[in-house]
């Protein structure tokens, strides 16, 4: 439904590895996240913007870039999540409306579980 939704509104459509066909027996993580990927480079996704009828501010054009990652998949929901979106949100629109080309791309822990489990190795074999 996304890449729908996003293809409606754009010359490069959605990569026929995620969107037709029969569905493998295992999922082939590699030729999805490929495709995926060179279509998200593609359409501009991480790329930083300034609206166009946005005059110039005093930022001067510089890039400002805020990558955070979304809540912990194996954790719950919780105000402080409520409150760190938001305070992401105001600094990516300070940041526009200060004429900086701004990227906010949550969504990019990726060693947060990893790490996780070190720390409780660690802390296993300490006793």
């Amino acid at each position: 439904q996304c890449c729908a939704e996003a293809e409606a509104s754009s010359a490069a459509p959605c990569p026929t590895s995620v969107t037709e066909g029969e569905m493998p027996g295992r999922y082939d993580f590699e030729v999805v996240e490929r495709d995926l990927y060179t279509w998200w480079e593609s359409r501009g996704f991480f790329r930083p913007e300034v609206a166009d009828d946005m005059p110039e501010g005093p930022g001067g054009g510089k890039s400002y870039v805020l990558p955070m990652p979304p809540p912990n998949v194996t954790g719950r929901l919780h105000m402080g999540h409520a409150m760190f979106a938001s305070l992401q949100d105001v600094l990516a629109r300070f940041h526009r409306m200060y004429g900086h080309r701004t990227l906010w791309l949550p969504g990019m822990d990726h060693a947060g579980i990893a790490t996780q489990m070190l720390v409780e190795r660690q802390l296993v074999a300490e006793g």
